[in-house]
This record gives C-alpha cells, structure tokens and sequence, in this order.
C-alpha cells in the first residue's frame, strides 16, 4: 500500500491511498473536519466510482471501525506474526483516578502508545477521541500500542 499526503491551502489535507491491486482511495480532510472519500478503480483516472462525504463524527466512527476499535478480528496466519508485540487495553476510569478531569490532550502518552477510543457509559463509542475530549469516572479507555508502551502508560495513571 502506498499512502501519498499533499497539504490543500486553505481548505485542509488530501491522502492518496494506492492498494496492491491498484485501486485508490483519496481522502480529503478539510479544515471544518468534513471529509470527502473518493473511490477510484484499478486503471480509472478520471471519475471516482464512488464518492462519499462524511462528518467528522462519522469518520471518526468509520476509522474506529477500520482500526478494530469496535471489532476485532481474530488474528490468523501471518497477521498473528504482526500483531505478536503489539496489544490493545482497556482502561477503566476510577473514583479517585488521576484521569478523572483530564484532557485526553494533556495525558502523558509514552511512545508507542495511542487511544484508540473513549467508552462512556450511556453514551455512543468516541473513537479517535480529540485532544478537547474531559475524561470521566468511569470512562473506559481503548489503549493500542507496543506493550512496552501500554504498560507505561498504565502506570502513569
């Protein structure tokens, strides 16, 4: 997979996804948080076969998707191999917690390590959580990264 970015002045960036089989995805993200999805087959240049635009809560929730934030896939084959010094957590936030009140923006992130997404009780998935995002008591927390990292992490807590 080839990803090629290219800054658009004034209105936000633009990704040019190349897959293996030649088919490309190109996704321009404006500076409002909209986003356009252009999908272009295999030897078409000109016209996308399909195009998309999406909020920026909706391809927040598509990328969560993408990402196995809301399913993940029992790994097989090689993939095992790939995952093997990787992991996913999941972070409750306690009564008394240094997370209580945070900004996600200001939580000391080791390396190697990214949130994933915010569970809150009685509310949707916050996938991608935005540096703006307060952490609550008994918010959960999807952590991804190098072990090493999300143990770090953790312990910062």
């Amino acid at each position: 997979m080839k990803v090629e970015e290219v800054v658009l002045p004034g209105v936000g960036r633009k990704f040019t996804i190349t897959t293996r089989s030649g088919d490309r995805l190109v996704i321009v993200v404006h500076h409002s948080g909209k986003r356009e999805l252009q999908y272009f087959e295999a030897g078409e240049e000109d016209e996308p076969t399909v195009a998309l635009d999406l909020t920026d809560e909706e391809a927040r929730e598509l990328g969560a998707i993408l990402a196995g934030v809301l399913f993940h896939p029992e790994a097989v084959g090689d993939t095992r191999s790939k995952l093997g010094a990787k992991v996913i957590e999941w972070v409750k936030v306690l009564p008394g917690s240094r997370l209580a009140g945070k900004r996600v923006g200001d939580l000391p992130l080791p390396e190697g390590a990214h949130i994933l997404a915010v569970d809150r009780p009685g509310e949707p998935l916050l996938p991608n959580p935005g540096p703006e995002v307060v952490l609550e008591v008994g918010d959960t927390l999807v952590v991804a990264g190098s072990r090493e990292a999300v143990e770090a992490l953790k312990r910062s807590f």
